[in-house]
């Protein structure tokens, strides 16, 4: 009969024995399992110290803005009168602020309508926007056009000529003026108001009736207006400029948002200042203080972040003698790679381009445990002194020396250092310079003289007319001029505008395109039926000049006003706004500590970078364990299968001999028994 059961038969505990062998097989399938292991907790303290540098890398990042170490910020005493703001240009002071009268623009209001569409009549109002000037001594008052407005002009035909037609039409023009209509309860009145405050943005609103009578209280002529001459419309409040005093100097200005009064500070007027006993304005102080708070916190919080990675690093690489216990990562090259790059990043000196050369100059040092330190006074004491400094020693920064000279960016590829700036050829605009002309009547007359056509940057303007009337002086023409060309609306969609004046000294008006470079263009079209239009004859045309120039040496390329560096400069962009050839300073560029710092951190941290690497060898080494141990368990089966045949054969022959011991055992006891 065959036995069964391992061991049945010989009464050998096979499976035990079998189980110890493989015990002793499977060793070294365990120290595979265990090198798993191991290579599982060497990832996650990879990853921990993964997540120490990438918190390091978003403080270092709150460093590298350079405009965050010029921050200044504005309060005014009397709360209550405006409020103020502030960017990196403003500059630390102390000023005294008497408000006397605030901005505000003109409003018109119509006769009374019937209903919302009443009809309106057709043709054309032409809107300009300009000065009133009253007149002296009983002659009649005149209206000096802003020629920095365009002028608007409304066409009305049978699909809009209603008072809502009208009223939509106006402000589909988004030109400057605002149109609504109110029921007032006797009925329906146009509202009209100047967008932008001021004396110079008064109104002066021009018809053309399409029956030909621009004069009676009929059609379009219902909503002219002048205020030197017969009109409609009703002023309802008069267009007036903000008036104030800065430390005693009286100041005019036409919005109650100034921006153009101290470098980088808007004010933003509110109300008047309240009168003493005597009727004098009570004025209030406007402080302009430097803000470094946010500055003194970012690098504390660096500071913070890179002792949190040093501490993380202490944790996963330590050695203690006393129990010979160790870190994870102890010995680790990585750690040492990652290590020696921060270090040589922070311990090397900028070079040129920066006043400071290393974090100690600014407070922040090292203690003996490697452990970072700042001296918060001394970092203080460089914000106050030289806050550009101190941003050229953390973030990316360039510095010019000639105010005509600013920076702009830099690429990768720029080295820092200190580059000369050499102009060649400034950049230009387009100008057109007219006949010199010997009429100084200035007349413009309807249908004679009164049309014109350009093209500026490359966009070629609709027919312009001009306002008929004879105009006081050069300038009050070449401000028409220049207002109805900047309101034509194919050069207006397309971003672009002239200045014109008139140069006393070639008695000529002058045409400029307001854009810098080769990009800037002019030219005169047409002049409607004349040879020309006060000098300003059809050809004339002139195309501006991109600055040239080089930067440190090396030629660099222009476009418009922006200078672009090559060699050593790749990259490094400026802005040039002066007009003349010749020396532009010097502009001092560098890539301070954090801007240096953020890239070594990026390059640690990306997908090829040396913690990834590390990452990515310790996957690999799980991967061949696995395989390793794959194939020793397949070797395990076939062994175990071995021993078991080989156990299995032993049992039974065991078990055969144990039958013939018996058998003998039992013929030996019989021959016995029979002897006997």
């Amino acid at each position: 009969m065959a036995i069964s059961s391992a061991g049945l038969g010989s009464g050998l505990d096979v499976n035990g024995i079998i189980s110890q062998l493989m015990q002793v097989e499977s060793q070294p399938l365990t120290k595979l399992q265990t090198k798993v292991t191991e290579a599982g907790t060497k990832i996650s303290a990879v990853g921990s110290l993964q997540s120490a540098l990438a918190s390091l890398q978003g403080k270092v990042l709150t460093l590298s803005s350079a405009s965050a170490y010029k921050s200044v910020q504005g309060s005014l005493g009397d709360s209550g009168i405006g409020t103020v703001s502030t960017s990196v240009l403003a500059q630390a002071g102390s000023y005294s602020l008497a408000v006397t009268q605030l901005a505000q623009s003109q409003k018109l209001k119509s006769d009374v309508f019937s209903s919302a569409s009443a009809p309106v009549g057709t043709g054309t109002l032409t809107i300009q926007f300009g000065t009133e000037v009253p007149g002296v001594d009983g002659a009649a008052g005149t209206f000096a056009v802003n020629g920095e407005k365009g002028a608007l002009t409304v066409k009305i035909d049978s699909s809009n000529n209603t008072l809502t037609g009208l009223r939509d039409a106006i402000n589909n023009q988004n030109a400057g003026v605002t149109a609504t209509l109110i029921n007032d309860g006797g009925g329906y009145r146009l509202l009209l108001s100047s967008s932008d405050s001021g004396s110079a943005n008064s109104l002066r609103i021009q018809a053309e009736d399409a029956d030909g009578d621009n004069s009676d209280a009929a059609g379009l002529s219902r909503f002219t207006y002048d205020a030197n001459a017969t009109g409609h419309l009703v002023q309802t409040q008069a267009a007036q400029d903000a008036r104030f005093a800065l430390d005693g100097i009286a100041i005019t200005k036409s919005s109650n948002s100034v921006s153009d009064l101290l470098q980088g500070v808007t004010l933003n007027l509110q109300k008047t200042s309240s009168l003493d006993s005597s009727g004098n304005p009570v004025a209030t102080t406007l402080n302009i203080t430097r803000d470094t708070s946010g500055v003194k916190k970012s690098v504390q919080d660096f500071v913070d972040s890179y002792n949190a990675f040093v501490k993380s690093v202490s944790d996963l690489t330590f050695y203690n003698e006393d129990d010979k216990s160790s870190g994870v990562l102890n010995g680790d090259s990585m750690v040492r790679s990652v290590q020696n790059t921060l270090r040589a990043t922070l311990n090397q000196a900028l070079g040129a381009g920066s006043h400071y050369q290393s974090l100690s100059e600014v407070g922040i040092s090292f203690d003996k445990n490697g452990n970072m330190t700042l001296d918060s006074s001394k970092l203080q004491s460089a914000l106050d002194a030289r806050p550009d400094d101190v941003a050229s020693l953390f973030a990316t920064n360039g510095t010019a020396s000639d105010a005509r000279v600013s920076y702009l960016s830099a690429t990768a590829e720029t080295q820092a250092g200190q580059y000369a700036v050499e102009i060649t050829q400034p950049a230009t605009r387009a100008t057109v310079s007219g006949a010199a002309i010997t009429d100084t009547s200035f007349t413009i007359t309807a249908d004679e003289n009164d049309t014109l056509m350009v093209a500026v940057d490359g966009v070629s303007s609709k027919q312009i007319k001009l306002s008929p009337g004879t105009y006081s002086s050069p300038a009050a023409l070449a401000a028409e001029i220049q207002s109805q060309i900047n309101g034509d609306s194919n050069l207006k969609n397309a971003g672009v505008t002239v200045s014109v004046g008139f140069d006393s000294a070639s008695q000529s008006f002058q045409m400029t395109s307001n854009r810098y470079g080769s990009a800037s263009q002019i030219q005169v079209t047409s002049t409607g039926a004349n040879d020309s239009l006060f000098g300003l004859k059809v050809g004339l045309r002139d195309t501006g000049k991109d600055v040239e120039g080089s930067i440190g040496g090396a030629p660099a390329t222009g476009s418009g006003q922006t200078l672009t560096g090559t060699g050593k400069a790749q990259g490094l962009k400026l802005t040039v706004t002066g007009d003349a050839a010749g020396s532009y300073g010097t502009l001092s560029f560098s890539r301070g500590f954090a801007s240096k710092l953020d890239q070594a951190l990026t390059g640690l941290l990306a997908s090829d970078g040396t913690v990834q690497a590390r990452i990515d060898g310790l996957n690999r080494d799980i991967d061949n364990y696995d395989k390793q141990a794959e194939t020793l368990n397949r070797r395990l089966e076939e062994t175990e299968k071995r021993y078991r045949a080989q156990f299995t054969a032993l049992d039974v022959q065991i078990s055969n001999m144990n039958s013939t011991s018996s058998y003998l055992t039992q013929q030996l006891a019989s021959l016995n028994s029979l002897i006997s």
